[in-house]
């Protein structure tokens, strides 16, 4: 490896990988894989699921699959993926020469007549302009500033001119605090795969030429897809998809200008907890809702910056290996992985997050311990997205809905008091408060019919079932019971057929339930 210093407009060469190794990789994992799509999509997707894509050489050629640079359907091949390739890079190419912001020919000192509108409003355009860069020159100064690749010229203007054309070609986002963040990470994570390519054009001959025999060029197509000649190219590429087809650039929403609508970083953390974290571990959620956590404030850099910040370098390639692998495999516009990482991560510190109060919550979230490995983190995320995904939806709705109708609430209280009354008034019509609890809303439907109305009443004329406990294993202990429940158990039978299949159902249940007390 050669440890010279680069020139200001050279990509550096150190700390690249073995080329051989990663060739051989990309002809075992792609090249023979390419007559067959869906394998080679699997295949890919398993190794970043499981943490491989460091060790197999082959993360940068991943990432463009999960990230969509190339297409993986029926009609997908080399010939395909080398078309796509070319055609993105120049259209990168030619954005970046296009978005050059230039100075204006107008000297905002002179003076503008107040109906020239459109030279004010290039003006206006270019001071905020040159406030963005601005703000991206002063952020890219200080990211990863320890780091020797980044402290390389080629490198910082390189992302310098990636956040301004995304801020000019999104201006509905422009450029966020935390974006830079994303991007170095993307730089460091392809950067040691891409190398100087044999070829200086990529003529029509030549292509058709490893089109034919893949294999036997496998030298060339590496490079040809990890040139770095064409490396700030493919990290746009990446970027612009990872934050708007993915998803990423959501969370940096701001709040509407009528402050009605709640952002969408706001809602999402609020989910994770409300109906995830809530579900998985009922104790860390009630302690996080006694203390007030505001929850955008302290995880908030862990989601936007993709929990860069909380591990090393290379932990953090793996984590997105991870999500990336976990979108590709089921495409959510919304790297939903990004949830069970969150949760595993408080999880892991549980019982420390639970002796503290809001403000040490938030010092251990800024000072997260080190995880050693970090596939210890990620196999708990597996876990509990596991868990989460087998919960049926109506439990989960069940356990994460509060009743917001009141006068629905008042209702059934009045129901149940009514109810309970006229047994109390009747000495022979007390009657288990499981049954009747469980079978509320059925008794609602039985009194608006007759026959199911004088079902009811005789259930009322029961003795005192006040001993019967619910819970499937128990047992009656008191036998003087049983002819009690056996009466019961033929009434409810004798009458269950002559009301509606909704009651009926309930009927059944009410029947097991004292069947497995007899």
């Amino acid at each position: 490896m050669s440890t010279n210093k680069s020139s200001s407009n050279k990509i550096p060469q150190y700390d690249k990988l073995n080329f051989e190794d990663c060739i051989q990789n990309f002809r075992i994992l792609v090249l023979n894989n390419i007559n067959d799509i869906n394998r080679l999509k699997t295949d890919l997707i398993t190794s970043g699921k499981l943490s491989h894509s460091d060790k197999t050489s082959i993360r940068a050629f991943s990432w463009k699959i999960f990230l969509n640079l190339l297409s993986t359907n029926e009609k997908s091949s080399i010939k395909s993926w080398i078309n796509e390739t070319i055609s993105q890079r120049k259209k990168v190419k030619k954005m970046i020469k296009g978005n050059t912001i230039n100075k204006l020919k107008i000297d905002p000192l002179a003076g503008l007549s107040t109906n020239d509108k459109e030279k004010k409003g290039a003006w206006n355009d270019f001071l905020i302009q040159s406030e963005t860069v601005k703000m991206i020159k002063f952020d890219v100064e200080r990211t990863l500033s320890t780091q020797k690749l980044f402290q390389e010229p080629f490198i910082r203007n390189m992302e310098t001119t990636i956040l301004t054309n995304f801020a000019k070609n999104h201006e509905n986002m422009s450029y966020k605090q935390g974006m830079n963040e994303i991007l170095s990470i993307i730089i460091y994570a392809m950067y040691p795969y891409y190398g100087k390519s044999p070829n200086s054009t990529y003529t029509p001959e030549l292509i058709d030429k490893w089109i034919k025999n893949p294999l036997e060029n496998s030298k060339d197509l590496y490079f040809f897809f990890h040139d770095e000649n064409e490396f700030e190219y493919d990290v746009y590429n990446l970027f612009e998809n990872l934050m708007i087809k993915l998803g990423l650039a959501k969370f940096y929403e701001d709040e509407s200008d009528d402050n009605k609508s709640i952002p969408y970083f706001i809602k999402r953390i609020k989910e994770i907890m409300s109906k995830k974290l809530s579900i998985e571990d009922k104790s860390i959620y009630t302690h996080f809702q006694n203390q007030n956590l505001d929850y955008a404030l302290i995880f908030q850099r862990w989601i936007k910056c993709l929990f860069k910040r909380e591990f090393p370098l290379s932990d953090t390639c793996l984590i997105w290996d991870y999500i990336f692998a976990h979108e590709a495999e089921k495409p959510s516009g919304e790297l939903l992985y990004i949830d069970y990482i969150v949760i595993a991560m408080i999880i892991n510190v549980k019982y420390e997050l639970l002796s503290k109060d809001s403000s040490g919550i938030f010092q251990v979230v800024l000072n997260y311990p080190k995880i050693e490995p970090i596939t210890k983190l990620l196999n708990m995320a597996d876990k509990i997205a596991e868990n989460l995904t087998i919960i049926p939806t109506e439990q989960i709705k069940k356990k994460e809905e509060k009743i917001e109708d009141k006068k629905e609430e008042e209702i059934n209280q009045n129901q149940t008091a009514n109810i309970n009354q006229n047994i109390s008034q009747n000495p022979m019509g007390q009657i288990n408060p499981f049954l009747l609890n469980s079978n509320l809303y059925m008794n609602q439907n039985m009194q608006s019919n007759p026959v199911g109305n004088m079902m009811l009443a005789l259930m009322m004329q029961q003795k005192n079932m006040n001993q019967i406990q619910p819970g499937i294993n128990n047992k009656i202990v008191d036998p003087s019971r049983l002819k009690e429940l056996n009466e019961l158990k033929e009434l409810i039978n004798k009458y269950k057929n002559a009301i509606n299949i909704e009651d009926k159902n309930r009927m059944d249940f009410l029947l097991d339930s004292i069947s497995q007390k007899l």
